[in-house]
């Protein structure tokens, strides 16, 4: 009996087990995976709904509900990528367009793909009007984010043509209003909004965004509660409360939405990493480097982290650490403005200021930045890099914004030198930089002072001073050296170049400045052994392998051992466009097109988003004559710099030099609109339409230019060019003289009047204007350039050797004045000529030029070998000027030997092109 019992207990037992493993495979069929996931999404636990629709789809892999309800739901956690992917599947499988098209776009623009999905879906329209709205307004928000407004607009207002009541189309209205800086006007409209729509989270998110924008932060954060409120399960909201309270320094009520977001199963990554800056912000540096790393260790792509964890290591002084993670951040997100900043003061603490200036290019238009601290930060590092030309135009327009004591005195002081007042702003400085404590910023902007007026010695002074306050510190030396360059005083400079070495012997803008004063004394293997000493030391030291590569370059060394420096450079700086644009603009000096296009190619994959980078592109597309494509790439230029005239203008170029006027001037147009007072953009235009017969059009470029710009000479001397070409000289001089009068220093103007004197038989009114100006303007050197040139045309050499002594008189390093008097010298017979000439190619021993000069001089002179061995030499370094080649093959003529001069007079005669001399080669054969 109990056997029979116990047999009968096991039966029921296995019928229990039969039924509940029955019941659980019932639960598993697709079907009621997908009920079950519909269950979760209604419930707003869209990470269990995730959950069931995988297991489902790994049974029916093309149930295409499934592929939508789980884009749907991906979408929602911020999984943008996988909401992609599984949208696009259900759409292959058979799903309605107007579900999953408008659930798309958001994909792709959440996935930071807005560009692709406007040129995906910009022509679709949608049977169902309110689906269609719903994709309107998608694609309007699209629009906006790749900065295309016009298209937005019209995109929000066909949603709303479909569907008044849309809240997507009304919030982009809004939102467009914002950024125009309408905020007032924007805020009473989402206001509205959100009195007809309580619920819809997307308004309350644009509401805190507007109502933190006019710092209410207490608003803000009562809209961004409701928004959680109206959707606690949607992630977004909630991380968005969650910074705002980290912003706020709220840090318990941050932790207690952090919780209750764990809880709504929001996604753990942006929670931990919210955690981390928690513990940043409460100075545990050791948690928060723990937690950001294990952020990074499950999303080694993730910036935010890798942006914390660079702080971390700049708070802990260990700045090269700090400088590899925000080089990792700044590589994936180029337009970080935070990390970039951050990036650059790593390098500044670390002693390389030459890679900060790089950090900070991208940023560093002086017109465009605005915010005294980065125009603080952009001017140290230009000064700690050795330009102080560079440094005091960022410490200028920093004075124009108000700062803390004493920056904000500097500051004044800055803002008198940068009104006229130079005398007035440097006595303030010299009072703040004699005050107990005074900064080295102070400093900067006293010696910076000084040499804006021209006064060395009293920056002099302020140098030695800093060196005083700061003997340690090799920026101060730096700046002593760098003064006592400007000063001629070289032996101690170099003395001072070398003592910043001494605090650190990779201090790379001693280095340079070092070198610099080498290659100016014809020590080459001296300059390049300095750069090779830091690169034994720092074999990735991309500042060193750039020196090195510009030495190479300077000693004419072999092309391929200047391109395997540069692509040194590269591969230890990956992330930095200087390396790369060198390697390109070399190729392009050296004609090789294709060699070009190749490095620019490469170096738009790595860092396509640098302005400067697809400039170098464009420009090596149009050297490989790749027309079509160089335009395409300057489109893109100028889409990713809209507040930029520069390229439009190189748009203008292609189109010009392509025959396509219309599209030049189009081009042009559009520049002008950012820069109306840009003479070089409006002569452009005149100048087009002069070549294309519409000399009113001209006239007008000449009259605008005039009104933009009152005090400049630019406007007028532009009218006078139109009256000039079209031959109306006594309009043309007048329109000159009237530029005078505006601006009476215009020397480029003044040029302008003595050469249509010239032209209108006015010599000897043209004399006495030239004498009057000289008279009045002894140092004006462009002028006196201009009179020897015309000197020269005419063949007097006299008139011609007295400019050109009067220049080097002045600028006794001028190569060029050297040259060009060494030139007319030699043509009055002058025995002072050579001496001249040597004095030129010392200072420039690598110019085809004074090579020239010299050689033919010495020919002259009788020293015919010598003489040929420095033309040889001219025509080796610039073997296109067929004028040098006529003289090396008179030289060789000269010298007897008649089969090398044939040669040379054989390869002349198939030239094409004219140039001086050419008529001699045919007569010269014959001898």
């Amino acid at each position: 009996m109990n056997r029979v019992v116990r047999l009968r207990s096991h039966l029921a037992l296995l019928a229990v087990a039969a039924s509940v493993l029955l019941s659980a495979c019932g639960r598993d069929d697709p079907a009621s995976l997908i009920g079950s996931a519909r269950d979760y999404q209604a419930k707003g636990d869209h990470s269990a709904a995730i959950i069931q629709l995988r297991n489902a789809l790994q049974k029916q892999p093309d149930n295409g509900e499934a592929r939508l309800m789980l884009g749907r739901s991906a979408l929602i956690v911020g999984d943008a990528l996988t909401a992609e992917k599984e949208l696009r599947k259900a759409l292959e499988y058979g799903q309605p367009q107007g579900t999953v098209v408008p659930l798309l776009v958001d994909a792709m623009m959440q996935s930071g793909s807005a560009e692709k999905a406007v040129k995906e879906f910009a022509q679709t329209k949608l049977d169902d009007a309110s689906a269609n709205a719903e994709l309107q307004a998608r694609l309007g928000e699209a629009y906006l984010g790749t900065g295309s407004s016009r298209q937005a607009a019209g995109a929000f207002a066909a949603s709303l043509a479909s569907d008044p009541k849309n809240v997507r189309a009304q919030l982009g209205q809004a939102r467009m209003k914002a950024i125009e800086g309408k905020i007032d006007e924007a805020t009473a409209d989402v206001d509205k909004i959100a009195s007809a729509n309580p619920k819809s989270p997307e308004t309350l998110k644009l509401l805190s965004q507007l109502k933190l924008a006019r710092g209410d932060k207490a608003g803000a954060t009562t809209a961004l509660r409701g928004a959680v409120d109206a959707s606690p399960s949607t992630p977004g909201p909630r991380l968005q409360l969650i910074s705002l309270l980290i912003s706020d320094n709220q840090f318990d009520a941050a932790i207690a939405e952090i919780d209750a977001a764990r809880k709504a199963r929001a996604p753990e990554l942006p929670l931990k990493y919210s955690e981390a800056v928690i513990a940043f912000g409460r100075k545990d540096l050791a948690k928060a480097r723990e937690l950001a790393q294990d952020v990074l260790k499950r999303a080694p792509g993730y910036v935010p982290a890798a942006v914390l964890l660079g702080s971390i290591e700049f708070q802990e002084k260990r700045f090269d650490q700090a400088a590899a993670q925000l080089q990792s951040a700044v590589a994936q997100a180029p337009d970080h403005v935070g990390a970039r900043l951050l990036l650059a003061r790593s390098y500044l603490a670390s002693g390389k200021p030459a890679r900060a200036v790089e950090a900070l290019a991208p940023m560093s238009d002086p017109a465009k930045v605005v915010d005294p601290g980065m125009l603080m930060l952009i001017g140290e590092a230009h000064f700690a890099n050795g330009d102080l030309t560079q440094a005091s135009t960022f410490f200028e327009k920093a004075s124009q914004s108000k700062g803390p004591q004493p920056m904000a005195q500097t500051r004044l002081a800055q803002i008198a030198m940068a009104s006229g007042d130079v005398e007035g702003g440097v006595r303030k400085l010299e009072n703040l930089a004699t005050e107990e404590g005074a900064s080295a910023q102070t400093d900067m902007a006293l010696l910076t002072g000084y040499l804006r007026q021209g006064n060395t010695a009293k920056a002099l002074e302020v140098a030695r001073g800093m060196v005083k306050k700061s003997p340690n510190d090799p920026m101060a030396h730096q700046a002593l050296g760098s003064v006592l360059v400007l000063r001629k005083e070289l032996p101690a400079a170099r003395a001072a170049f070398a003592k910043a070495l001494e605090q650190n012997d990779t201090y790379m803008p001693a280095v340079a400045s070092l070198a610099q004063l080498d290659l100016q004394e014809g020590k080459t293997a001296e300059a390049r052994a300095r750069f090779e000493a830091v690169l034994a030391k720092d074999p990735k030291n991309g500042a060193a392998l750039m020196g090195l590569a510009a030495v190479l370059e300077r000693a004419k060394a072999p092309s391929a051992e200047v391109v395997a420096v540069l692509q040194r450079a590269i591969a230890a700086q990956p992330d930095v466009p200087g390396p790369r644009l060198a390697l390109i603009n070399l190729y392009l000096q050296q004609r090789d097109a294709r060699a070009a296009l190749s490095a620019a190619q490469e170096a738009s994959a790595a860092l396509g988003k640098d302005s400067r980078i697809l400039d170098a592109l464009g420009r090596a597309q149009l050297a490989a004559g790749e027309t079509n494509q160089a335009i395409d790439t300057f489109n893109r230029l100028a889409a990713a710099e809209p507040r930029s005239p520069v390229p439009l203008q190189r748009l203008a170029g292609v189109y010009a030099s392509n025959k396509q006027p219309e599209r030049a001037i189009d081009a042009l147009l559009r520049a002008q609109k950012l820069a109306p007072a840009d003479a070089n953009i409006a002569r452009d235009l005149a100048a087009l339409y002069l070549t294309t017969g519409k000399n009113d059009e001209a006239m007008k470029q000449a009259k605008a230019l005039q009104a933009s710009a009152p005090k400049s000479a630019a406007g007028f001397a532009l009218e006078g060019d139109v009256h000039r070409q079209s031959k109306q000289l006594a309009a043309a001089e007048k329109a000159y003289r009237d530029g005078l009068k505006v601006e009476p220093a215009s020397s480029p103007t003044a040029m302008k009047l003595h050469n249509v004197l010239l032209a209108a038989s006015k010599k000897a009114e043209a004399d006495v204007f030239a004498r009057t100006w000289i008279a009045d303007r002894p140092k004006d050197v462009a002028f006196r350039n201009y009179l020897g040139e015309q000197a020269l045309r005419t063949g007097d050499h006299k008139a011609a050797a007295a400019q050109y002594q009067a220049i080097v008189d002045q600028q006794p390093d001028n190569a060029l004045a050297l040259n060009n008097l060494a030139w007319t010298l030699g043509k009055l017979g002058d025995p002072k000529a050579v001496g001249y000439a040597e004095r030129a190619l010392k200072i420039a021993p690598e110019s085809a030029a004074i090579l020239d000069t010299l050689g033919v001089l010495l020919v002259d002179k009788g020293e015919t070998a010598k003489g040929i061995e420095h033309i040889a030499k001219a025509v080796q370094l610039a073997p296109e000027r067929h004028d040098i080649r006529l003289n090396y093959a008179k030289a060789l003529l000269k010298a007897g030997r008649k089969d090398d001069a044939r040669k040379e007079l054989t390869q002349l005669q198939g030239v094409i092109q004219e140039f001086p001399g050419k008529s001699e080669v045919a007569e010269l054969l014959k001898q």
